[in-house]
């Protein structure tokens, strides 16, 4: 195919895809993203949506989806209930994933990473850290992910972003 040459306007119609294009729509996401966060920093949910992002921030996940760890389930029962309350995202759309380490027992994890988040357990993905290293939890580090999350992550991101400015840069 690579060899394949095409005219030059079959070229410029390829390349602009009338805006359809990875690129358009990236920017068209972020711009949208830029104006939901606004709209929420100035709404009643301004507090847990600040937490929200400061703690997806502190976490020190930025690639390219939405996807919170930790250890402690007040804070997994906290963002699980902030994504609920604030960002309309249900129980369904989570991807939940368990990590347990040598010493641990993979059902008490389980049972007890279910408990916390309100997933089923045949929902909730457990992966054995085989490094032969003991965990320091009793029960493992708990990741929340979300379905389809590339925008929820340029949502946050814009959030951070807000807080920030509106912090920094008072109006």
């Amino acid at each position: 195919i690579h060899k394949i040459k095409l005219p030059p306007e079959i070229v410029s119609k390829l390349r602009s895809a009338g805006g359809r294009t990875s690129t358009a729509r990236k920017q068209q996401a972020l711009e949208k993203a830029g104006k939901e966060a606004s709209k929420l920093i100035n709404s009643e949910q301004k507090y847990p949506i600040s937490l929200l992002a400061m703690l997806y921030w502190a976490e020190g996940n930025n690639k390219k989806d939405f996807s919170f760890v930790n250890t402690n389930p007040d804070m997994i029962k906290l963002v699980i209930h902030i994504l609920d309350k604030c960002l309309d995202i249900k129980k369904d759309q989570l991807l939940i994933t368990v990590r347990y380490f040598t010493g641990m027992d993979r059902i008490s994890c389980l049972k007890h990473w279910s408990r916390v988040t309100g997933v089923p357990k045949n929902y909730i993905r457990m992966y054995y850290n085989d490094g032969y290293h003991r965990g320091r939890t009793e029960f493992g580090m708990c990741r929340i992910g979300v379905r389809k999350s590339s925008y929820l992550f340029k949502l946050v991101r814009s959030l951070i972003n807000g807080v920030i400015n509106e912090i920094i840069l008072p109006r």
